[in-house]
């Protein structure tokens, strides 16, 4: 059995992962941050891209690793959010999209992320969009992959319930579906972005 090292606190993530591993088999135990004593916080993610914050996250989770006498396999992932007619926004800043307006006034929801980008696509035509995840994966050596996905889809007009995290889900209508990834079944998260670079990349460490 191949301990994995996942470089997240999102119990989603987590539950996606050991699903792809249940379901195909996959020789692999997950640990979490919290499992190998991780105590530094955040890592800041300064990238210009996805892959520069997966490569970033797993470079820093590897450190804290050889300082700590660990050697598994790390596997790390960006994703966001990508509005054809907003230049490609909120891109790489999908999770903190709202922090400025939300550290300005308190009292807005937790949501008002998704609340900003219904406003700035107001008159917009276009409401194409893209959602990108990048894994990386550092194996014992040192060496890397990464592995890339992504979900096309529009924006809604407005949320549909139930809003929750991640809160973009609530507006982001899938093509293949025609539903918000909020309303997709279990069965049908299995089909998109995420879900498919994690398993592929599972299928390359794995060699299957």
């Amino acid at each position: 059995m191949q301990k994995i090292i996942f470089g997240t606190t999102n119990r989603r993530k987590i539950e996606d992962l050991n699903e792809i591993i249940k379901h195909c088999h996959f020789p692999a135990k997950i640990l979490t941050l919290q499992d190998i004593g991780w105590d530094l916080g955040e890592i800041e993610e300064a990238g210009r891209s996805l892959s520069e914050n997966s490569l970033i996250k797993a470079h820093a989770i590897r450190n804290f690793c050889l300082s700590h006498h660990l050697s598994y396999p790390i596997i790390t992932d960006d994703s966001g959010l990508f509005v054809h007619s907003l230049n490609g926004k909120p891109g790489i800043r999908t999770a903190r999209y709202a922090d400025e307006e939300l550290s300005t006034n308190p009292s807005l929801p937790k949501y008002e992320c998704v609340n900003k980008l219904l406003r700035n696509l107001k008159d917009a035509s276009n409401r194409d969009a893209t959602y990108k995840c990048v894994v990386t994966c550092i194996r014992q050596s040192g060496t890397y992959f990464q592995v890339s996905s992504r979900s096309q889809g529009k924006i809604a007009n407005e949320i549909v319930e139930p809003i929750q995290k991640p809160y973009f889900y609530s507006v982001f209508i899938l093509d293949s579906a025609q539903k918000t990834f909020n309303q997709l079944s279990k069965e049908e998260l299995k089909e998109t972005y995420r879900y498919k670079a994690l398993e592929r990349t599972l299928e390359v460490l794995f060699h299957m």
